[in-house]
């Protein structure tokens, strides 16, 4: 099939019934319901909630004698025009709201998600975690997405494409985000594979969206702060600083930052280490993930002895706990902490 062609696997009014069918009573469309519509057809062809956006602007007007027009041009032509080349800045990735950082008494930390592979019980544990320890700053180690579909390694082909498999990484973090408007996170090697790959093949900057647009396209995260690390004051005077991976052993890392450590990376990895010199004592925190192990994104990790370990962490008062989540035979969350 010639590249550019999918659209003419579906008459007009194949489109306009999925259209109609999940416009709801405001106007606005479901397009996630729209692309299963689309996607339940003979010839095999998956349709993304992206892919439907676009085809429905084919609907938003008619011709004078009320008839739809019969291509996409009209709409192709008002995209082109509302284009606007954007400059990347380094505050793209800052929150665009003031997040008014409480006294940092109890952090959430939330692990490696992998989206759309991410444990099918994490956003319930997370608001469970959250009811018990009442944060006032939550932090995420990166990794939110998985972005199998760039990976710099062989890509499973029973996987969904990159399209799809943002589509539906999109849908979590949207839940995330309605839980946990506010939030640190640490960029990452798989978050960041988009801009990884982009560089590796001679993509400016100007032709990408911010991370935030990609991930939100209709709006939202806005409270969501990305940084390399990020370095927290402690009620009782010291430091924290959370990132995504650091190199070598990590009290050592934490001893060089001189500061406390946190990082994720290292799924199969959960774990707190203290360590006290003449002149302080210090603590280093490994803090596991929130995968679906059983994941075809992770079978890599098949032959691994050491498995993945799902749960988050809470520094409360300054001291960090982990909070493994309790997995019954099946690998799901027993529903209590």
């Amino acid at each position: 099939m010639a590249k550019g062609k999918i659209r003419n696997l579906f008459t007009d009014e194949e489109v306009r019934f999925a259209k109609e069918k999940h416009t709801r009573k405001d106007g606005t469309i479901d397009y996630i319901k729209m692309s299963k519509v689309l996607s339940n057809n003979r010839h095999g062809t998956t349709v993304s909630p992206e892919l439907c956006l676009y085809w429905a602007k084919q609907f938003d007007e008619v011709k004078k004698n009320g008839e739809s027009y019969a291509t996409l041009s009209k709409a192709n032509k008002a995209i082109k025009d509302n284009r606007v080349l954007r400059k990347p800045s380094l505050q793209d990735d800052d929150a665009q709201i003031d997040l008014n950082l409480g006294s940092n008494s109890s952090i959430l930390v939330i692990p490696d998600q992998h989206a759309p592979y991410q444990h099918p019980d994490t956003i319930p544990f997370l608001i469970e975690v959250a009811a018990k320890y009442k944060p006032d700053l939550v932090v995420n180690l990166g990794d939110e997405t998985d972005m199998h579909g760039l990976s710099y390694h062989d890509s499973d082909p029973d996987l969904d494409s990159a399209g799809v498999e943002l589509a539906k990484a999109r849908v979590f973090l949207g839940q995330l985000a309605s839980v946990f408007p506010k939030m640190l996170l640490c960029h990452s090697n798989h978050g960041s594979m988009l801009h990884r790959k982009a560089k590796t093949h001679g993509i400016p900057a100007d032709m990408l969206k911010s991370y935030r647009d990609m991930l939100f396209p209709n709006g939202g995260g806005e409270g969501w702060d990305w940084k390399g690390s990020h370095r927290i004051p402690l009620p009782n005077g010291d430091f924290v600083q959370f990132q995504h991976q650091a190199s070598g052993n990590l009290l050592d890392a934490a001893a060089h930052e001189r500061c406390n450590l946190v990082i994720g990376h290292f799924h199969s990895k959960f774990s707190i280490e203290y360590s006290a010199s003449r002149a302080a004592a210090y603590w280093a925190m490994f803090g596991g993930c929130l995968v679906d192990a059983k994941s075809l994104a992770f079978a890599y990790g098949n032959l691994f002895k050491n498995k993945p370990i799902v749960g988050c962490s809470v520094i409360l008062d300054s001291l960090p706990l982990l909070i493994p989540m309790r997995l019954d035979s099946e690998g799901r969350w027993i529903g209590k902490l």
